[in-house]
């Protein structure tokens, strides 16, 4: 018993005894523990639910999940979650059974009185809601549960997190945990960061404030070498005392198996001199929690709201090409749930996008309505010049007819109906505000339908020109090149008021000839090179334009290799406003 009370209290830290239910501070999940309970960013499991229910948002189809604890002294934690998607979200239900036992019960009169079972419960219900494609909010809500012999205890708190994708390799969240008007629950505050820029890789680190410890950090690694096994390994600071057990206590190390929708996962956690713990569980879908769906998709003119026998083009949860009944009708049963990007054509009429989610339960109806091409019609496409990626952005024209619309920032397509004939000028704005606007002008005819694509660039963003060859140890360009540099010339064009450096890059390897000294001297003339050909070309201002060399001081590959040089012997863009 006395093994049981130091290995609670070591994780209250220095300030022992200030709250109670140590459970709360014990890391759930094999996966999260093995990462060395560093899981604020990432929270891509079912295990957000006690780490970050933000992450639930992420989640599209039902699961379950049962983790085994084994610790010292027989004591052992049972964990169960099931979740399912909601038309708004993602709901997941959890409960944590931990049990020491029976432990022998010694009186005042130092004679023993039998055995007792203590036990502890957590029972809690956590929602994720994705408000932006970037943005997932969650809350968490828990019933505390405690006996311990003598006495009972009771208690309510909640979770409150987010997780925000800075891009496509950085993940963010934070986290604050055990809200609750009694001083003795422990509260804290976490944040944490996820890299995945590296392939088959999440690199974690979390920084966890305790209201009743002290500050500490954890981190963690993990790979998966194919689609069946992961490797995990980490290092956590806290919440106990890495001078009272040992530095190889922070360690943590485990792997996870994947195979037909089914994860099994193991996680193996040292604490020093008290000993090792074991972490095991088996999560998956297995199809227990069925959901009875059906998508209706009803295709009419937006004007009469007559039915249109239309041609549908379905991707995502179903793929293939199909036609509505004579009442424009499209309608399927018991489909995967997720996004279906829907195409829709009709005679006279031009083509439609647009996209739904379809739950996992219950009907899913949507109304697509096809305008006829009159007057005027104007569609658009908005896109990341750089990635090539559609982006969200709102439209103002003016012209015969003035207003502003907003894209669809999944697919960043636009439609402007009814427009009269005549001259138009249009300002695109992207909805992040480091894409500069986008102004031009076009002619929008009667009875005719106007395309045009959007390439927005973002302030001080450098811009690779890959394939811009040169001779060697010469300023002269390569016939190849040129395709890659008219792409640049575009971007001038379409952004008349942005200014342009164009810098020059070289390999470490000298060049010493009358005409180049040097490898300054070089890379300026690559630079003054491009920068010509985009001024004769395509009748850029010359004051737009400035040509910089920076011969080997910006390398970005090994050097060490030709292949590295190759890359570090380019041109680049850099947007200056």
């Amino acid at each position: 018993m006395a093994l049981i009370v130091f290995f609670l209290s070591i994780l209250s830290g220095g300030d022992v005894g200030t709250t109670m239910y140590p459970l709360l501070k014990i890391g759930l999940g094999p996966r999260p523990a093995a990462l060395g309970e560093s899981f604020i960013g990432l929270s891509d499991d079912l295990c957000a639910v006690a780490w970050n229910p933000s992450g639930l948002a992420g989640l599209k189809e039902p699961q379950f999940f049962f983790s085994h604890q084994e610790w010292f002294l027989n004591i052992r934690d049972e964990y169960f979650v099931a979740g399912i998607p909601t038309r708004k979200g993602y709901l997941a239900l959890s409960a944590l059974y931990s049990s020491s036992g029976s432990v022998e019960i010694w009186g005042e009169d130092n004679q023993p009185h039998g055995t007792q079972n203590t036990w502890s419960g957590i029972l809690s219900l956590g929602y994720g809601h994705r408000l932006k494609d970037f943005l997932l909010l969650g809350l968490n809500g828990k019933l505390l549960v405690e006996d311990l012999y003598e006495q009972s205890l009771t208690d309510v708190a909640l979770d409150l997190g987010a997780r925000v994708a800075v891009n496509k390799s950085l993940i963010l969240g934070g986290v604050f945990k055990n809200l609750s008007y009694k001083m003795t629950v422990p509260m804290e505050f976490r944040v944490g960061a996820c890299f995945q820029g590296v392939k088959n890789t999440n690199l974690l680190l979390d920084l966890i404030f305790p209201a009743d410890n002290y500050t500490h950090v954890n981190f963690g690694a993990e790979y998966y070498l194919n689609q069946y096994l992961g490797l995990r390994a980490g290092w956590r600071s806290g919440p106990y005392s890495i001078a009272e057990l040992g530095w190889t206590s922070g360690l943590t190390t485990g792997f996870g198996i994947r195979y037909r929708g089914i994860k099994f996962d193991y996680a193996f956690i040292p604490y020093g001199k008290l000993g090792v713990t074991h972490r095991l569980s088996i999560s998956g879908g297995l199809g227990i929690v069925k959901g009875v769906n059906s998508l209706t998709i009803t295709v009419m003119d937006g004007d009469t709201k007559v039915p249109l026998n239309a041609q549908i083009d379905i991707r995502g949860v179903r793929i293939g090409q199909f036609k509505s009944d004579d009442k424009g009708r499209l309608a399927f049963k018991n489909i995967p749930a997720g996004w279906a990007y829907i195409t829709t054509q009709a005679d006279d009429y031009p083509k439609n996008y647009d996209s739904i989610f379809v739950y996992p339960d219950g009907e899913t109806e949507k109304s697509i309505y096809l305008f006829k091409i009159k007057p005027g019609i104007l569609r658009g496409i908005v896109y990341d010049a750089v990635t090539k990626w559609p982006i969200g952005a709102s439209i103002l024209y003016q012209g015969m007819a003035y207003g502003t619309v907003n894209n669809d920032s999944l697919v960043g397509s636009f439609v402007i109906k009814n427009l009269p004939g005549g001259n138009y000028y249009l300002t695109i704005n992207g909805n992040n505000p480091r894409y500069i606007p986008q102004s031009c002008s076009l002619r929008i005819t009667v009875g005719k339908l106007t395309e045009r694509e959007f390439y927005l660039v973002r302030i001080r963003e450098k811009i690779i020109l890959r394939g811009v060859n040169f001779e060697t140890g010469k300023a002269e360009l390569i016939s190849s090149s040129y395709p890659i540099l008219d792409e640049a010339g575009k971007i001038l064009i379409d952004n008349p008021d942005i200014t342009v450096e164009v810098g020059g890059h070289t390999d470490p390897r000298e060049i010493n000839t009358s005409e180049y000294p040097s490898n300054w001297e070089l890379s300026f003339a690559r630079a003054q090179v491009v920068v010509k050909y985009l001024i004769d070309k395509y009748r850029v201002e010359p004051e737009r334009l400035s040509a910089r060399g920076y011969a080997d001081t910006q390398p970005i590959a090994d050097n060490e290799t030709e292949a590295g040089m190759a890359q570090n012997r380019r041109t680049e863009f850099r947007i200056n406003e």
